[in-house]
């Protein structure tokens, strides 16, 4: 079974995939914007008993989300998504030379997506715990004194907003 963390990942990274952005996913799934930042963020656990709801709307198995195996599961059969299935049904029909056509686009689009994931990796990191502290800790010994493990915390998500901020805006 995967952490928290790692369900979260999967998620963000097939909400990226996608191109959704964080309100048509709860629209999609039927819940408050709000909450799905805050599992995206990891300042609340994300609820197990919606697993299946978000896995269907990202076309992907709850088996795969959480991380059970599939020696676990009988019969397991995995879904795609309708875009997916439309792709297939469409491009079978086409001959040959089109359908590299097809595929040609289709791996751009995905070094494309690649290319946005990578820098979209940078951003995570830039807002993790381990990057937060350290620069906090870089600021207070730049500034001679000691913080105690309040005013770090207090910075941590002082720095954590205004950073969310300026990568949203594209300042950063």
């Amino acid at each position: 079974m995967r952490t928290n963390e790692e369900i979260v990942r999967i998620l963000i990274d097939e909400k990226n995939k996608q191109n959704l952005s964080i309100s048509e996913l709860a629209r999609r799934v039927d819940m408050a914007k709000s909450a799905i930042s805050r599992y995206f963020n990891f300042s609340r656990e994300f609820p197990l008993n919606r697993a299946d709801d978000f896995a269907r709307v990202l076309g992907i198995s709850t088996e795969y989300l959480l991380g059970i195996s599939e020696d676990e599961i009988p019969n397991k059969t995995k879904k795609q998504s309708p875009i997916v299935e439309e792709i297939n049904k469409i491009s079978s029909q086409l001959e040959e030379p089109r359908q590299k056509i097809v595929l040609d686009t289709a791996n751009i689009q995905l070094k494309e997506q690649d290319e946005q994931n990578k820098v979209k990796q940078i951003e995570d990191y830039r807002l993790s715990d381990e990057y937060l502290e350290e620069q906090i800790s870089k600021a207070s010994a730049y500034g001679g004194g000691q913080l105690n493990d309040n005013d770090k915390e207090f910075f941590k998500r002082l720095l954590k907003n205004t950073l969310k901020e300026k990568i949203d805006k594209g300042d950063l």
